[in-house]
């Protein structure tokens, strides 16, 4: 029974260092169909505890998936995306998905 507390107190406390990011922003430059996605996400390790997946959605549907081995430094992180098929009035949302636990999208519509 007492190893069975520590351990659940262990697995506790890792989930409460795990987190996502904090903030996620877009920007989508119409003349170079060019989406940039930041995150923000600190952690002490990014060997360790990183955003892992991001999606991107156009209108709803999926479009882009990439698994990532870390993040850039230890406070932020970001990614590049040509969507040509993007144009006025769409909407791109992206979804980040941090390795330990937790997710944080924003949603953009081109104009």
């Amino acid at each position: 029974m007492k190893y069975l507390l520590i351990l659940v107190l262990l697995a506790g406390s890792s989930l409460l260092l795990a987190h996502p990011a904090s903030e996620v922003t877009l920007a989508f430059d119409q003349e170079t169909s060019i989406l940039t996605v930041n995150f923000a996400h600190n952690v002490n390790d990014v060997d360790k505890h990183f955003i892992f997946e991001i999606l991107v959605y156009l209108n709803g549907e999926q479009i882009i998936e990439q698994l990532l081995q870390k993040q850039d430094n230890t406070e932020t992180g970001t990614v590049i995306y040509k969507i040509v098929e993007a144009k006025k009035g769409d909407k791109i949302k992206v979804r980040t998905n941090c390795n330990k636990t937790g997710k944080k999208a924003a949603e953009i519509v081109i104009e």
